[in-house]
């Protein structure tokens, strides 16, 4: 495969749905009033989708109309203006958007931030917190939301992302502190990738962790989890619990004469971001009309040269972070 068929727009739009609009970039504008509409448009198709599922269940039908929902939107625009529009001295706020930029194919992809998105990242990262809690670290690790990172070029932002506060003798510990902490392009890489999809109209979470197999050059599925809920209300889980190797948070193994171990996302903590999730669905349940809630976890790979789009897309903003190492990062995506 050529570099020119990696970098083509073929690969940034993987995962995207046919129905996903696409605008030539006019400026700032322009960018906020398409941003308007195309937030109403979601809004009204949510509220349209929850009627006739309602519709559909009080008939008895258990098969409603399928309306195509999307949270993105595609930008044409060439990397200067990308550059002193979003990352000069007064750039566009990003605040309830999430934005991805290649400037190789000069796409910005835009997606538009929903109740449903905010309330499973909070979730995971509620329960990633108490595991660091229980272990004492939970002031030894940075927390950090919203940020953007810059992978070769490649702007991403991620929803959530940990580093560790000191890092290990054997790393660098010279650490700049008034500096932005976005670009490192020396460091990263991540090391295990994770998918987590939460089926909206079933009771079912799958979680797939995903490694990089250095024998073949490629990523391969090292973990498939299944928790669901019987009609009792009692969750069953097949497959886990996840594990979240200690060293990928901090970059160094446990110390054993402490409370430090791997972090473990069990049974009890699915059950947990279930009720959250019920929470956030009676508080506006027009966000909760989609089938399916898809969540990337993402902790330091190799080598993602090889890597499957899918995997190398939720992989790419953890890479390289400037002066603070990020060393998790969460990334939730719906999908429709």
């Amino acid at each position: 495969m050529s570099d020119l068929h990696q970098n083509g727009p073929e690969l940034d739009l993987v995962g995207l749905p046919p129905s996903v609009r696409r605008y030539v970039y006019e400026g700032k504008d322009q960018f906020f009033r398409i941003l308007q509409l195309e937030r109403k448009r979601l809004l009204d198709s949510m509220r349209n989708s929850h009627n006739i599922t309602d519709t559909h269940t009080e008939s008895g039908n258990n098969r409603p109309e399928k309306i195509e929902i999307t949270e993105y939107i595609i930008f044409s625009i060439n990397p200067t203006t990308f550059h002193q529009d979003f990352l000069g001295p007064d750039p566009i706020s990003l605040f309830s958007i999430r934005a991805s930029f290649n400037p190789r194919t000069g796409l910005l992809i835009v997606k538009m931030i929903t109740g449903m998105h905010t309330a499973f990242a909070f979730a995971i990262q509620d329960e990633i917190d108490n595991a660091l809690g229980r272990m004492g670290l939970d002031e030894a690790i940075y927390l950090y939301h919203g940020v953007s990172f810059d992978i070769n070029g490649q702007n991403k932002e991620a929803d959530m992302a940990w580093g560790p506060r000191r890092l290990p003798h054997k790393t660098e510990r010279n650490v700049h502190r008034d500096i932005d902490l976005w670009l490192d392009p020396h460091r990263g890489k991540a090391n295990v990738a994770i998918t987590i999809r939460i089926n909206r109209q079933r009771p079912m979470i799958s979680i797939d962790k995903w490694m990089w197999d250095s024998n073949n050059g490629t990523s391969r599925r090292s973990q498939h989890i299944e928790a669901s809920e019987d009609k009792m209300g009692e969750v069953k889980v097949s497959g886990g619990p996840l594990i979240i190797p200690f060293r990928f948070f901090f970059l160094r193994d446990p110390d054993p004469r402490t409370r430090e171990t791997d972090v473990i996302i069990d049974k009890e903590c699915l059950q947990t971001v279930r009720s959250k999730r019920l929470a956030a669905k009676n508080r506006d349940p027009h966000h909760f009309v989609s089938s399916v809630t898809e969540l990337e976890i993402g902790l330091f790979i190799e080598d993602r040269k090889a890597c499957h789009p899918r995997i190398k897309r939720l992989s790419m903003p953890l890479a390289h972070f400037q002066k603070k190492k990020i060393k998790a990062m969460l990334d939730v995506r719906d999908f429709s």
